[in-house]
């Protein structure tokens, strides 16, 4: 008993089925769109996604911008008050001197002509 006439007949039968059903004519190009439209779904919602994040951290930004243009006015006016004070020292002021000292001992120097940054 050979094999060979069924197999042969079990390869007749599949190629008639695949002829029938148009699974030979359709070839890649189902699997490629429904690649290239996944692939564009996943943009799109990147895309989203970075937008959004974007638009939550320009907010943030705004947020901030008030307290670092008050902590940016302290600065400016306790750097003031610093110079001043050391201009008082060097003209012999008692007082001064001794605010002048205290600060050197925990490690604060006046630079009377330091400029602040404003900020960012």
């Amino acid at each position: 008993m050979s094999l060979e006439p069924a197999v042969e007949r079990t390869v007749r039968d599949a190629e008639r089925v695949a002829r029938e059903s148009g699974a030979q004519a359709r070839g890649a190009f189902i699997p490629l769109l429904l690649l290239a439209l996944g692939f564009l779904g996943w943009m799109a919602l990147e895309t989203t996604q970075l937008v959004s994040d974007r638009s939550a951290l320009a907010a943030t930004a705004a947020q901030q911008a008030a307290p670092l243009n008050n902590a940016y006015r302290i600065r400016v006016a306790a750097d003031s008050l610093a110079a001043r004070t050391q201009g008082l020292a060097d003209k012999g002021n008692v007082d001064a001197q001794s605010v002048v000292a205290s600060l050197k001992q925990h490690g604060i120097t006046i630079n009377p002509s330091a400029r602040t940054a404003p900020p960012p």
